[in-house]
């Protein structure tokens, strides 16, 4: 399994060697780390909040975790947030981490702009947002849905948008027919069904998503929200158990929404794509 959502967060921090071991035991061979948070984020840290020194932070720390790519965190409206956007693809980052805690999605255009030109997916949270700011209402699922327009740009929105969603997938489904038709000028969403979604709700929204009537099984990643500091196996393999049972169930009859004259879906692999085979086309290229 591949792991897309791990956070690095100021403090004590497992070595990467001792972060590898502990993945490994969940059964997790590489997947995403995202960096430090931008200066002013929530949390405060003694740690260098520069932005070059957190891009070389996470580049090293992942260079000795072997399979894991590092991501940068980025507060888009930052005044040189283009600057760092070319700068850190230039020192190799694998992608981009955003989370609109003090401004709406469109306030950092010009930095996915550019995301997209060097090429790097962007990893938006998205839902209930647990900070000690009135910041949720950034995070819904519809204020995302001008990044339709952004051309080339490949963006994933966490968290099954807990508790929108059912947005979310209206979102996906209208994306994904704008695709279909315009493809040339369009991005790719991609849906991180990192656990926001509380397990009761979890089967509810994961049918949604695989059972709603669009071409999605390409664009789904797996992931946990574990630390980086201390990952957590037994954490990591209890979402991994319950979705893993719920993608079986989806898988054994795929076709219990269908709408008469719908073409069948074949859902056997999802499991397989969430979890390992779309991250590649996610982040543009295989990691080496």
């Amino acid at each position: 399994m591949l792991d897309l959502h791990i956070h690095m967060h100021p403090g004590r921090k497992d070595t990467p060697e001792v972060f590898k071991e502990k993945t490994m035991a969940a059964g997790v061979t590489g997947g995403a780390v995202f960096g430090l948070h931008p200066e002013g984020y929530q949390v405060e840290s003694n740690e260098d909040q520069r932005w070059q020194a957190r891009a070389e932070q996470i580049m090293e720390f992942c260079s000795r975790a072997p399979g894991f790519r590092p991501v940068f965190w980025i507060d888009p409206t930052d005044a040189d947030a283009v600057e760092q956007v070319y700068g850190t693809a230039e020192m190799g980052v694998a992608g981009y981490k955003v989370i609109c805690n003090h401004f709406f999605p469109v306030d950092g255009l010009k930095a996915y702009q550019a995301m997209a030109e060097v090429d790097l997916p962007l990893m938006f949270h998205s839902g209930v947002l647990y900070d000690q700011k009135v910041s949720s209402d950034y995070n819904r699922p519809m204020s995302f849905e001008f990044l339709m327009d952004v051309k080339d740009l490949r963006y994933s929105l966490a968290h099954i948008s807990w508790p929108w969603s059912a947005e979310l997938v209206a979102l996906f489904g209208k994306l994904n027919c704008l695709a279909e038709r315009y493809a040339e000028n369009r991005g790719a969403m991609y849906f991180d069904i990192t656990p926001g979604t509380p397990p009761i709700y979890r089967r509810e929204a994961m049918r949604w998503i695989y059972m709603i009537g669009t071409k999605v099984k390409h664009r789904v990643l797996w992931g946990t929200d574990c630390e980086a500091n201390d990952y957590k196996t037994d954490y990591a393999l209890y979402w991994a158990k319950l979705d893993r049972e719920i993608m079986e169930e989806i898988s054994a009859d795929p076709n219990a929404y269908r709408v008469s004259g719908q073409e069948e879906y074949d859902y056997s692999d999802i499991w397989e794509l969430a979890t390992e085979k779309n991250f590649d086309p996610f982040f543009g290229k295989p990691l080496k």
